[in-house]
């Protein structure tokens, strides 16, 4: 018989202890489809260029096209980074994460699409959280900046400010409900991932990162790292938010809060306060969702008959201010 912490383990039980020796060793899976050449360049000499060298640089391919993984081998050779170059031929977005994540050989895995740099301190910064705090997730800030790409799908000038829209730390009871940390912002125990059989969901088309950390964020918790390591460049053509239309977001994210509501979630020391002062209702959802509907209702009252709901409002506080004069005194 298993209780929840067992079946949130899996059968394989909990993970071993992670113990470095020496500086950690990444594996770092850049994830491309061969259509944004000067990108990739730019991202693999981000990594050419960190102060922490890189155990393992995957460069995976995602495309049928012999040719383009051609390309994309000719295109790179010259970039001072020892990388692998894999095709991968089929699936969805994810398809080149797992292909990575079984070709890994480090001790930590992270994670860089063709479009995100990488500052030379990401590697360092991660190391040294992992030092302090071995076998948990490292987690660092993210800056975020719009990049115009001129009809090309590369990045080509950055428009605006770099700025910080996700959370400085990470908080596990706020991803509950939405994704709060970007793909290249973590650094994952991959002895963790193993033992757990932990992939990233094959039928998400996006969002997959946010499912992918929900499950094993739990299991080994973790660090955040107060810098900003990396550069999320979005772009105004060719990203997965300009490829996919609201709808498939909102599908996706139902999909993850459906796999997450399946099974056990375990939450660090503290929430348990939090998600106490959420009041919720027996076999229900938290009371504040009622007082929220009770709050729209009167809303719409005031709106449609303003003098009908003064008249109300009056009333209640008439009956108040009686009720209170006749309580007796304590």
């Amino acid at each position: 018989m298993t209780g929840p912490i067992g079946d949130l383990c899996g059968p394989a039980g909990p993970h071993p202890a992670f113990t470095p020796d020496g500086p950690v060793r990444f594996s770092v899976i850049v994830r491309t489809q061969g259509t944004r050449p000067t990108s990739l360049r730019e991202a693999l000499n981000s990594l050419a260029g960190q102060t922490h060298r890189a155990h393992q640089v995957l460069v995976m391919v995602h495309t049928d096209d012999d040719a383009v993984t051609s390309a994309v081998v000719a295109q790179t050779a010259d970039i001072n980074v020892a990388s692998e170059i894999h095709q991968v031929a089929t699936g969805l977005r994810t398809a080149p994460l797992n292909a990575g994540l079984n070709a890994a050989t480090g001790d930590y895995v992270c994670f860089l699409d063709d479009d995100d740099l990488a500052r030379p301190d990401w590697l360092t910064a991660f190391d040294l959280a992992i030092q302090a705090h071995p076998g948990q997730v490292a987690r660092a800030r993210t800056g975020v900046q719009q990049w115009s790409t001129e009809g090309t799908g590369e990045p080509r000038h950055p428009q605006g400010r770099v700025d910080e829209p996700f959370a400085v730390t990470f908080d596990l009871l706020a991803h509950v409900s939405h994704n709060e940390t970007p793909i290249c912002s973590i650094a994952v125990p991959l002895g963790a991932i193993r033992h757990h059989g932990i992939q990233f969901a094959a039928d998400l088309p996006v969002l997959e990162d946010w499912d992918f950390l929900m499950h094993i964020a739990p299991l080994t918790g973790v660090i955040s790292i107060n810098a900003q390591t990396s550069l999320y460049r979005q772009l105004d053509d060719g990203n997965a938010f300009a490829a996919e239309t609201v709808e498939t977001w909102q599908r996706a994210h139902a999909q993850v809060i459906d796999r997450l509501s399946a099974r056990p979630l375990l939450l660090p020391p503290g929430d348990a306060r939090r998600v106490a002062s959420a009041h919720f209702a027996p076999a229900g959802g938290s009371r504040h969702e009622d007082d929220l509907a009770d709050l729209a209702t009167e809303l719409d009252q005031l709106t449609k008959s303003p003098l009908r709901w003064g008249r109300r409002f009056g009333a209640r506080i008439a009956s108040g201010v009686r009720a209170r004069i006749a309580a007796p005194l304590r």
